[in-house]
């Protein structure tokens, strides 16, 4: 094994080359590789790089297409809001978000209606 390391991990041949220097080992080239197949250092070098599995996108999101083409709503919960010297109200946001670009587009509603959804999708 010192021979192995002292070649700097060089291969079958370089170790056995090394050994051969000063000792004759009945089944050199079997024993060499078996050192080489246990070393660490060699096994980690030895690897070979795995290919990344990519997932299948929607379709939607590979296809070049303007923004808010495709969309997704959903609304969030009540934010209670003051402006001024007025009382606290409650409020909600419908959130528009682009299936193409990711971007985010927020509306101010005041319930969470039918009425008010069509009027912020309006205004959108």
């Amino acid at each position: 094994m010192s021979d192995h390391v002292n070649s700097f991990h060089s291969g079958v041949a370089s170790t056995l080359s090394r050994v051969r220097n000063n000792f004759w080992i009945p089944r050199g080239r079997q024993v060499a590789k078996k050192v080489i197949s246990t070393c660490l250092i060699c096994k980690k070098y030895a690897l070979k790089p795995t290919k990344q599995l990519t997932g299948q996108l929607p379709r939607d999101r590979v296809v070049e297409s303007p923004p808010f083409a495709v969309v997704g709503t959903d609304f969030t919960g009540a934010i209670t809001i003051k402006a001024g010297n007025q009382i606290c109200k409650k409020v909600y946001i419908a959130l528009f978000t682009c299936a193409v670009t990711r971007a985010v587009h927020i509306e101010v509603v005041s319930n969470m209606s039918v009425k008010s959804f069509i009027f912020a999708l309006r205004r959108f």
